[in-house]
């Protein structure tokens, strides 16, 4: 079991974490210049002190005390493990591995800019629904209330007529927010975490027809992005197809472990086919049939997805970004619309109340009223 200790280290290095590209790119400079590890070490946790950046000293600490260990001290990923997030771990297997370590750490710094961007873009659109679900049920609760109390005022002669057309609808709405509201709020919100948990785990069949629906698309979307730049990160480093695959599908969910090896027992049947091997569910329709233009003027399908994942960042964004506003519409759209409904009703019932209730409209329902009761009373 992890110590409090633990907890509280990673607590303070959160923020090195979102500025860590920035520090990988001091890295590679350490490198070009040749500098020692342990002097650049020192030194930059002495620069940390000067300009009070105590996550990035917090960091620069651990790093430099397990260099002084010398278990794997010439290893960065060994150096850097629980202090970055694990999705950088395979690609600072790729630093290692590289001969020219500056040039890697640069692609990694641009692949994790590249990575924040998307993330940046996904939890800007998931702040939405989580503040506008609760502010439209808060609303149709509302709106419900003064429908109800406008229909407990209404004689029995006017009921007819009050409740026709779009009032009839807003009068059942209400009724039913007043009956069922928080168990249909709850049910929704209920779905919303399941899909948000089945997201990284829910694999199969059935899940593939799943990807074309707004939030699993999103995430499907999303996770191939961050593979195009985790993908030619490795490959710009020197890694093979398969082997990047492999070193990131031992890292990844459930779900995208699953699709890359989809791809690799595709792969292992046709080694020519890869266009057909990500064709599988790891990829949209959108992002496949720009590989496949990319293809046409491409040396290799390694070119492809790492001209995806560094130059074609614009269009996998707005793709992301795209997924993201369909995700916010199908998860707070039926709650937008209904608050936007009550609220039109809650000018037009009072008005229509308002009419019926004048003395000229209160005689002639009356006389309707009794002329309906007679009618019924005769033919019984």
């Amino acid at each position: 079991m992890m110590s409090m200790k633990w907890y509280l280290q990673q607590l303070k290095l959160l923020p090195f974490r979102a500025r860590r590209a920035e520090f990988y790119r001091d890295l590679a400079e350490m490198y070009r210049r040749n500098e020692a590890f342990i002097s650049f070490l020192e030194g930059e946790i002495a620069n940390s002190a000067r300009t009070r950046q105590r996550s990035r000293e917090v960091a620069l600490r651990i790093m430099l005390d397990r260099y002084q260990r010398g278990d794997h001290a010439g290893r960065v990923s060994h150096l850097l493990e629980s202090i970055v997030p694990r999705g950088d771990d395979m690609m600072l297997l790729g630093v290692d591995r590289a001969s020219d370590k500056s040039l890697a750490l640069l692609a990694l710094a641009d692949a994790v800019d590249k990575q924040m961007a998307m993330k940046k873009v996904v939890l800007g659109y998931s702040a939405l629904p989580a503040v506008m679900m609760p502010l439209c049920y808060a609303l149709i609760v509302l709106l419900s209330q003064v429908v109800v109390a406008i229909d407990r005022n209404v004689p029995d002669y006017a009921q007819e007529a009050m409740w026709q057309g779009m009032n009839g609808w807003a009068k059942a709405i209400a009724q039913a927010t007043q009956a069922h509201g928080l168990f249909l709020m709850g049910l929704l919100v209920g779905a919303c975490l399941i899909a948000v948990w089945s997201l990284p785990r829910w694999r199969g069949r059935v899940r593939l027809a799943f990807e074309s629906l707004p939030v699993y698309g999103l995430y499907r979307d999303f996770q191939s992005g961050l593979l195009f730049t985790s993908l030619a990160m490795l490959l710009k480093t020197g890694g093979t197809l398969k082997g990047s695959i492999e070193d990131i599908a031992q890292r990844s969910s459930l779900w995208m472990r699953w699709h890359l090896n989809r791809v690799l027992r595709s792969l292992d049947d046709n080694p020519t086919g890869t266009l057909e091997a990500f064709s599988r569910g790891v990829l949209s329709p959108y992002m496949l049939a720009r590989a496949a233009t990319l293809m046409r003027t491409c040396d290799s399908f390694s070119d492809v997805l790492i001209e995806l994942g560094t130059r074609e960042e614009n269009r996998v964004l707005e793709r992301v970004r795209r997924a993201a506003q369909a995700a916010n519409i199908a998860t707070v759209g039926v709650l937008v619309v209904l608050a936007s409904f009550m609220g039109v009703a809650s000018v037009t019932v009072p008005g229509k109340f308002a009419t019926l209730m004048e003395p000229s409209s209160v005689a002639v329902l009356k006389q309707m009223h009794e002329a309906k009761s007679k009618s019924r009373s005769g033919g019984v």
